[in-house]
């Protein structure tokens, strides 16, 4: 079946109006007297209130853009281009910060947003599943915060956001309505969503996928809101799309099932060719991690489905390959049989998939392997990157000034750990110049939500939240302090047999949560009372174990501040060597925090500033240093086996 669209009006810059009567009277007429083929073929639909065309012409040089009907204006920013195919001239976005703002309060916008009926449909071609998208939407969604509404998508499908006003619990409540299949990579699909003040229903490709009554009367907004095309944002949150958008409308009306069909059969050039894409690339340059002795793990992720091989060798001519198993997007190689402590150089190739020459490659990097017992290595330490991917690039350039052989990051790593984006455009973004020649040993913070990413990204000995390994003399226990750490859970009791078990010179653990903290509020307002001085079942649990086993120092993050203790064994600071000495590094990049107005007695050193600490290990010796953002050496400690024998 065939349908056309008759629209009232191509291009309108003044206020909106009505069809006149005498249209909708001959319209009747026509339809009345018209063979019942004819009508079941034609659906009249009304134009939209607002209409986005992505063309040049819209666009101008300051990066402004007006819609079609000439209504309103916004601002183009971040990684947003056009993009050109079959199927027309589409915005092309990578998802790192590319949005089309148009307006962040309600009293500017109140005459363009509709106030209890909305139509909004756009096509859309999706890079990128995210659990949550955005494609058009004035929206505020922060915590129990739920108002305005938003076409998007849902982990893939299709999805329209609303909260109304007879469904008001005081702060808006929203539902996310979604439905259809999962949008797959390099197809055109067609997202339609509309609410006419009792039902919501989501249309994909012109056909109803999801429908819901959980809504009625007006639509409830908020007085201030970011109006975006192009992503999923609020005061809290960021969700670029990732992929092209084209021909996006928006109507003061809940169109019906027929017309939502006649909209979607408008343009049969997207139905029958692919969207453009944006180009291969890097969207996580090479990572390295897991250096042991005689093998490391190569990691990158390409924009589509690639196929990887990373060559290899001693020098710059490289002289060995290995391929990944499979064609995809994330891949984790595994270089094996590699010479102890030894330099070696690198590139990665990646060729992506399918019938096509496009392919890209890395410069030619560098790693080394895993030192020997008696050869001495350095070390980075850093936590909290979250969200502040400028600090992070300046903290891990400054730090790979002084070459470490790995990194031990405490966690928080991104501010929202099921945010792919926060990992590909803030995290690895923000220290690819460090983890590309430098392998990472993470631990989880709380920001991780203990998250798939996380354990996509990264991949470590079984059961991954808790493990160990060996750098020279120096054995490294990993804890996640986000789960229990009583007595009788796994990873303490792990933690206490391998503990006992090792005869390392040198033995450090790092977790995520502190034991001891000056911090001013995380456990107790100090202002105003008392506090716990860190976490009380650290203290209860794990500090007894690291003053049993002879742990010399403990490094954590989760208070944005560098801190280092005395010494401490039995609640009391002691001399040099008699004690575990506990050390705060979360200046990676998250809110700097501050410390409690009155001095802890456990307390030795201390600053609010972004940092990195480099660990230098010699022996007997070990030299921990804290630089700030400038790269000044603000505190340094020299720890000594022998001192533990006087």
């Amino acid at each position: 079946m065939s349908t056309k669209i008759v629209p009232y009006f191509a291009v309108s810059v003044g206020p909106y109006s009505a069809k006149p009567l005498w249209r909708r009277v001959l319209a009747f007429f026509i339809l009345l007297c018209a063979p019942a083929s004819a009508a079941a073929q034609s659906v009249n639909v009304e134009s939209p209130f607002l209409h986005w065309e992505f063309r040049s012409s819209y666009i101008g040089e300051d990066g402004s853009f007006v819609s079609r009907d000439g209504r309103i204006r916004g601002q183009v920013s971040g990684d947003l281009s056009l993009g050109e195919s079959a199927g027309g001239v589409a915005l092309l976005s990578e998802g790192g910060s590319g949005m089309l703002l148009m307006g962040e309060t309600y009293s500017d916008l109140k005459d363009i947003l509709p106030q209890r009926e909305i139509t909004v449909s756009g096509w859309v071609s999706q890079e990128e599943s995210q659990e949550w998208g955005g494609l058009l939407g004035y929206l505020q969604d922060n915590a129990d915060y739920e108002k305005g509404w938003l076409l998007g998508s849902r982990k893939g499908q299709a999805c329209l956001a609303i909260s109304s006003k007879d469904r008001d619990d005081g702060d808006g409540n929203l539902t996310y309505l979604a439905g259809g299949e999962t949008m797959k990579p390099g197809q055109w699909y067609h997202i339609a969503g509309t609410y006419d003040g009792q039902r919501m229903v989501v249309y994909l490709n012109g056909k109803q996928v999801a429908a819901s009554e959980e809504q009625s009367g007006d639509i409830l907004y908020s007085q201030n809101a970011p109006f975006v095309l192009g992503a999923y944002r609020d005061d809290n949150e960021f969700h670029p799309h990732v992929g092209a958008l084209q021909d996006f409308r928006l109507w003061k009306t809940a169109l019906s099932a027929e017309a939502i069909q006649s909209v979607y059969q408008e343009r049969p050039e997207c139905t029958n060719h692919e969207p453009p894409r944006p180009p291969l690339k890097f969207a996580v340059s090479p990572w390295l991690q897991w250096a042991q002795d005689d093998e490391i793990t190569v990691s990158c992720e390409t924009s589509m489905d690639c196929e990887v091989v990373v060559e290899y060798g001693k020098d710059d001519k490289l002289g060995e390959a290995v391929s990944s198993s499979s064609a995809g997007r994330l891949h984790h190689i595994r270089l094996q049989t590699l010479s102890e402590g030894t330099p070696y150089f690198y590139r990665v190739r990646a060729q992506r998939s399918g019938d096509t020459d496009e392919a890209l490659e890395s410069p030619i990097l560098t790693f080394q392997t895993r030192t020997a017992k008696d050869q001495a290595f350095g070390f980075l330490v850093i936590g909290d990157t979250q969200n502040n991917p400028r600090v992070t690039e300046a903290v891990t350039d400054l730090a790979w000034g002084h070459r470490p052989n790995f990194v031990v990051h405490c966690g928080d790593l991104v501010g929202t750990g099921s945010n792919k984006r926060e990992w590909v455009h803030e995290f690895f973004a923000g220290a690819k110049n460090l983890l590309q020649r430098a392998p990472i040993f993470p631990t989880l913070g709380n920001h991780e939500q203990n998250a798939q990413l996380y354990y996509d990204y990264f991949t470590l000995p079984e059961p991954e939240f808790y493990y160990d390994y060996v750098w020279g003399n120096t054995h490294f226990f990993v804890i996640d302090t986000n789960k229990s750490v009583s007595p009788d859970t796994d990873q303490v009791k792990w933690l206490e047999k391998t503990l006992k078990r090792s005869k390392a010179e040198w033995k450090v653990v790092y977790h995520h949560h502190p034991a001891w903290t000056s911090d001013e509020n995380d456990y107790g307002n100090t202002w105003k009372g008392s506090s716990a001085q860190g976490v009380r079942a650290i203290q209860d649990h794990l500090v007894p174990i690291y003053e049993r086993h002879g742990v010399d120092v403990v490094f954590n993050g989760h208070i944005h501040v560098y801190e280092r203790t005395w010494p401490i064994r039995n609640g009391k600071t002691v001399g040099p060597g008699k004690g575990v000495v506990y050390i705060t590094g979360g200046g990676g990049g998250g809110h700097l925090e501050g410390f409690a107005p009155n001095r802890t007695w456990f307390s030795s050193n201390k600053r609010v500033d972004h940092h990195f600490l480099m660990v230098n290990v010699n022996g007997g010796q070990m030299e921990i240093s804290a630089f700030d953002i400038e790269g000044r050496l603000f505190d340094r400690l020299l720890l000594n086996t022998t001192d533990r024998r006087k």
